[in-house]
């Protein structure tokens, strides 16, 4: 029983992957959780990384766990901004390509836009106190602002006659350059579900409305899709076509919901709906309305049968005599 327990909190009903994943902690009504693709992810890594010894381990520790709390905090900020907005976010997951905020905000596009941004806001504040504090340890200005076409430059002032300062110092320059990296392509890459394709849907939205809006924006997903799976292959990075095929499948996702949407197919079902949800209404007042009447029929009865014990059938009207031979007729 206590496995089947834990087996349907991590996998739910299992009819969705993307929700399979372990619970890590709640702060402020924010369930974090790790997806059981994400530890199987961590366990490669480091089995990969055995054979170096405990520098492998170590240099993949200084790469991942930064990378780790820099996407919750992005992920944090979209929920921050949810609600700052009036909608609802309970949960954060972490998986492998990064994170998911489950986040519900207003239907409006200045909600939704506030709401996105509210991630790479965090992101864009942590720039400047990460480069600072990278400029002040390694003492060199080129490791703080460093070429994102050749990040490697940027450790070039590592160095300390400590290893444990010298590995700090790799993790500080990591999660500097990671950090940058991560408001760069959340942000400039056009596709769901970045939020670059989600800043692109909600400009779009005030000006063409919600569902012109998301077609054109995973129609415009599907081309980048596309692009980063090329330059992935030619550059032989799998991560890059991993994303790109991710991507590729919500675009499509959402630009097949997006023509069922504009076609009438989901004003249909919403109509379909509210049609059941006025007709229980109905159904409903008519039941509370059948049991007042009938809480009131026995109360008269209640009130006739008083009279008769007082005064005799004798004192009786018409309609008191007729009220109770129905009330016997149906018993």
């Amino acid at each position: 029983m206590l496995g089947r327990t834990w087996l349907s909190r991590v996998f739910g009903s299992g009819e969705n992957p993307l929700r399979w994943a372990l619970p890590l902690y709640t702060l402020a009504g924010i369930a974090v959780r790790v997806h059981v693709f994400y530890i199987v992810f961590l366990v490669a890594k480091v089995l990969f990384t055995l054979p170096q010894g405990a520098a492998g381990v170590g240099h993949v520790a200084a790469i991942l766990a930064p990378m780790f709390v820099l996407v919750l905090l992005h992920e944090y900020g979209h929920c921050i901004a949810c609600r700052k907005v009036g909608g609802e976010a309970s949960e954060i997951i972490m998986w492998p390509l990064g994170g998911l905020a489950m986040c519900q905000p207003p239907h409006d596009w200045r909600s939704n836009l506030i709401t996105t941004i509210g991630g790479p806001a965090v992101n864009a504040i942590l720039l400047v106190p990460l480069g600072v504090a990278v400029w002040l340890t390694t003492g060199e200005w080129r490791s703080a602002v460093f070429n994102p076409f050749d990040p490697a430059m940027a450790f070039l002032g590592v160095s300390s006659s400590s290893s444990v300062m010298t590995w700090a110092m790799i993790v500080l320059v990591g999660a500097h350059i990671g950090n940058a990296y991560l408001l760069a392509f959340n942000v400039l890459v056009p596709m769901y579900p970045m939020d670059g394709g989600r800043i692109l849907h909600n400009l779009l939205w005030r000006s063409m409305g919600y569902h012109r809006a998301t077609d054109v924006t995973a129609l415009t997903g599907l081309v980048v899709a596309g692009v980063l799976g090329v330059v992935g292959i030619v550059t032989n990075q799998a991560l890059l076509i991993a994303i790109a095929a991710f991507g590729g499948i919500i675009c499509w996702q959402e630009r097949r919901n997006a023509r069922f949407s504009q076609s009438g197919g989901q004003d249909a079902v919403i109509a379909e709906s509210q049609r059941l949800a006025a007709e229980e209404q109905r159904e409903r007042a008519d039941a509370r309305k059948s049991r007042e009447a009938e809480a009131k029929r026995q109360e008269e009865i209640d009130r006739i049968l008083a009279k008769i014990s007082e005064q005799g059938m004798q004192s009786l009207t018409k309609k008191e005599r007729r009220t109770l031979d129905e009330a016997s007729s149906k018993r």
